[in-house]
């Protein structure tokens, strides 16, 4: 039998069998697709009992008929709409009349009647610049609506007698989540988003804009529906009004816009109206989806204000939760997963505002291996490294068990460091603490190692005062480490005055731990430091910690 579709546009009369064909984007299917959401081989319709089905193929976005997602054959027939990711595919009765390509009809309410998302053409991100411009816009020609939150909206719709087209247009909203959510990474995540908005809302030129660190905001991804035909800025003033006043804004006037003084340049550029959403979720404002739109496709509408809406509350879910993932992976190369967690908990912007360039009460760590660089000589790579490994995990955590932050392994020696980004008022205790649990879990590692290893022993220095800790690096490799004297003097303290078995603090530290269970040692002059110094033993051999 034959099965007609109507795919992209196009119509398609396939003799179906048993064995079926593939549809998707990549050279294997029978039928290829070129929306960026379809997989490779994202789906096959086949004969199962004389009758027509349909069977997703283990995709990415899933296959959905009738609004349910399918996993094993599902039956289609006539009047079906199945749904790879949100593309469509009709299947038509075989008398129906070949409809002409045109854009998706439109409701009287202003979005696309059937309630479908259409993306029949798919939009790719743009490699052109965009600027922005302080430019005046007429408040009194515009119409802005508070942003209410997606639960909020959908409460709203379940307490109100919709029309079909919008509760259809609402189910395939809440169907879409899923599909942002399974984005890889986020510029996958903001084209995703991208694509959704200007097949809903048709448009000359869309922006997704993210606020920076410093509250700038940066175009993260910019679509033309004709590359490369307008370079013309956008109003930086409608953007951070939206963000900062958490409005959507529909403007209309553009004879009040200050580029179209001349006359000729709304001719040239065609621009009758912006439309403008935050990015907000959990009180923080992320940035604003920003849509223009020309003067032949007839401006915007109210209905298009509340549908960006809804659609930027999914967008900044998605965009926080990259975010979020981003941060705590990062945090998570320097930190326990407890203090991850209050990390996260306190941070007030999804931009990693604890690991920021900042001034900290810290004390520093260095701890190093006495004479390992001598017996490793002749020692195998893998023996080696498995010996490093061992004592290696069991420092760092007794580093992260008292909320310490691992700076970085150095050969065969450790940096960390106390009061940051977190402050901690005991941070000259915890690092101490962490030392002395440091020397006698490498007692332990020694009594139970493998016949043949060497006997381990550590010298620790220690000191206390103020540094500056924060992201150091280059785009590509960012580290959190932290700098200054403080952490100067701790470096002398563990390779000039240390012996091999012994922890080694400086005055600041002996100072704010108290000198019960410290030994005062001979004043030193250090290498780099101007003044000389005072140290102190700690007699960790009678101390009690947990380890």
């Amino acid at each position: 039998m034959k099965l007609h579709l109507m795919v992209e546009g196009a119509r398609h009369s396939i003799e179906l069998t048993e064995e079926g064909f593939t549809v998707g984007r990549g050279e294997a299917a029978n039928l290829r697709l070129s929306a960026n959401a379809v997989s490779r081989v994202h789906a096959r319709f086949l004969l199962k009992d004389g009758k027509p089905h349909v069977m997703d193929l283990r995709s990415l976005n899933g296959t959905t008929v009738g609004g349910h997602p399918i996993t094993g054959p599902a039956p289609i027939k006539p009047g079906d709409t199945v749904f790879l990711g949100e593309v469509p595919i009709e299947i038509l009765d075989e008398k129906a009349p070949t409809p002409t390509p045109q854009p998706p009809p439109r409701s009287s309410g202003g979005h696309q009647a059937s309630g479908a998302l259409n993306l029949l053409s798919a939009p790719k991100a743009s490699s052109s610049k965009i600027s922005l411009e302080d430019r005046a816009f007429d408040q009194s020609g515009s119409i802005m609506i508070p942003h209410a939150s997606l639960e909020k909206m959908l409460a709203q719709q379940a307490g109100e007698a919709a029309s079909s087209s919008t509760t259809q247009l609402f189910q395939r909203l809440a169907a879409m989540a899923g599909t942002l959510l399974r984005a890889a990474g986020l510029q996958e995540l903001l084209g995703s988003v991208m694509n959704l908005v200007t097949s809903q809302i048709p448009c000359q030129r869309g922006f997704i804009l993210l606020a920076d660190p410093s509250g700038a905001l940066v175009p993260e991804l910019v679509w033309e529906e004709k590359p490369g035909q307008s370079a013309a800025p956008i109003s930086r003033t409608i953007a951070h009004t939206a963000m900062k006043d958490r409005v959507t804004i529909l403007t209309t006037d553009a004879r009040l816009d200050p580029r179209f003084a001349a006359g000729d340049s709304i001719k040239i550029h065609g621009i009758t109206s912006a439309l403008c959403a935050p990015l907000i979720v959990d009180e923080q404002s992320l940035g604003v989806i920003y849509l223009e739109t020309s003067l032949n496709k007839g401006g915007f509408k109210r209905e298009d204000e509340h549908l960006l809406s809804a659609m930027a509350n999914f967008a900044a879910v998605g965009i926080a939760r990259e975010r979020e993932a981003k941060f705590r992976q990062r945090l998570e190369r320097y930190h326990s997963p407890q203090i991850v967690d209050q990390i996260l908990k306190s941070s007030q912007s999804a931009e990693a505002p604890a690991l920021q360039a900042q001034r900290s009460e810290v004390s520093v760590l260095f701890a190093d291996i006495s004479g390992f660089t001598r017996m490793s000589e002749g020692m195998e790579p893998l023996v080696l490294a498995t010996i490093l490994n061992r004592a290696f995990e069991a420092m760092t955590e007794q580093v992260f068990a008292r909320g310490g932050t691992l700076d970085k392994y150095i050969g065969d020696a450790i940096m960390a460091f106390f009061g940051a980004p977190q402050p901690d008022p005991d941070h000259a205790r915890h690092a101490v603490d962490a030392a002395i649990a440091m020397q006698q879990v490498l007692l332990q590692l020694n009594r139970d190692r493998p016949e043949g290893w060497p006997e381990l022993h550590m010298r620790i220095g220690i000191n206390s005062g103020e540094a500056f800790a924060g992201d150091i690096g280059c785009e590509k490799r960012m580290d959190y480490t932290v700098m200054g004297s403080t952490v100067n003097l701790a470096s002398r303290l563990e390779s000039s005055v240390a012996k091999s078995g012994m922890v080694v603090v400086g005055p600041r530290t002996a100072e704010l731990i108290g000198t019960a269970g410290l030994r005062e040692m001979e004043a030193c002059t250090l290498k780099g430091i101007e003044h000389a110094v005072r140290p102190y033993e700690v007699l960790w051999q009678d101390a009690t910690v947990t380890i």
